[in-house]
């Protein structure tokens, strides 16, 4: 298609009657929501100000009905539009930009004027001002008369609410079961060498039967998930620990004295048994020959072992000095 026959086609996005139009819709669209939102807040309004007289909020208004789709709508809304179009013209010495926002700013006038008009219109008939001229913003609505109600069904419907939120509610007045202990001592009351059986405590199964052992098993299951017996058992085991232990360290104890004490005793009986070799206890210059001469073969085989080790002593020496001399 020609360039220059675009422009002439009504579905020409970039014509300046499309682009017109585009914001005029945009304009009364905006204005539409905006006078939906003020009646929604005078509604609201409305409703917060009979809650806080009283009253019982009245039903909500119906939106507006919405614009019809029938074609005679259509066709009568088209030819207001192009009426419209007709008449809105470009003035002396104005282009189109200066025409598109002359035509939008008269729309938003026209929406603006609309508005105010409907917020001029008051939603209550109630006076402003009271019998002695003083402003009054919430007066006095008419006295109703106060609603009869059954005695007795209202009793029975709070006790079977009263029940029904026994269930899963626990109360201060119920505490520590105030009702199922009414003629029964606390607990804590008595020891607990002195606490008998309770009576209280199921001696039937699960079906209805008799089983004498039940209070039994009841009582112990108490016993074993009781803390204080718990912290009771345990202060008891670690006491016995510990007796344990004292009586093992005492043994001990005894065990290594009288084992030192053994080991005193059998030096001290070895040492009487066998005496010294340069002791001189017994030795007598009287003494048979015999005796002098083991006297001196003893004095003369400690020489010979000392001169031997000194010997020995020596020769390593020197061995050792050979070898330090070679390394280096």
């Amino acid at each position: 298609m020609p360039l220059h026959l675009l422009g002439k086609k009504s579905w020409n996005v970039y014509n300046p009657e499309n682009i017109a139009r585009v914001r005029r819709d945009e304009a009364q669209a905006k204005a539409r929501e905006e006078e939906e939102e003020r009646r929604m807040q005078e509604v609201d309004a409305e409703r917060r100000i009979q809650i806080l007289r009283g009253e019982r909020p009245s039903t909500p208004p119906p939106p507006p009905p919405e614009p019809s789709d029938s074609f005679a709508d259509k066709h009568k809304s088209y030819s207001e539009d192009a009426a419209r179009r007709r008449k809105r013209r470009r003035l002396a010495g104005e282009n189109d930009t200066d025409r598109d926002i002359r035509l939008a700013q008269e729309d938003a006038k026209i929406a603006l004027d609309a508005q105010d008009q409907q917020a001029r219109v008051r939603s209550s008939d109630a006076p402003l001002h009271d019998s002695s001229g003083h402003i009054d913003l919430f007066p006095a609505g008419k006295a109703r008369k106060p609603v009869e109600k059954n005695a007795e069904a209202e009793k029975e419907s709070a006790e079977k609410q009263r029940r029904l939120e026994d269930q899963y509610t626990m109360r201060f007045s119920n505490a520590a079961g105030f009702r199922q202990s009414v003629n029964q001592n606390p607990w804590y009351s008595s020891s607990r060498n002195d606490t008998q059986p309770s009576e209280s405590l199921p001696s039937k199964d699960v079906w209805g039967n008799e089983d004498p052992r039940r209070r039994e098993r009841e009582k112990a299951r108490l016993d074993a998930s009781d803390p204080l017996a718990a912290m009771k058992k345990g202060v008891q085991q670690l006491r016995s620990v510990e007796r344990e232990r004292n009586r093992w360290n005492e043994e001990r104890k005894r065990e290594l004295e009288d084992m030192k004490f053994t080991e005193r005793r059998r030096s001290h009986h070895r040492r009487r048994r066998s005496p010294s070799l340069d002791s001189l206890e017994g030795f007598r210059l009287d003494a048979p020959s015999d005796s002098r001469q083991k006297h001196h073969d003893r004095s003369s085989r400690r020489h010979h072992d000392r001169r031997d080790r000194s010997r020995d002593r020596s020769h390593h020496r020197h061995s050792q000095h050979g070898r330090n001399r070679k390394l280096e």
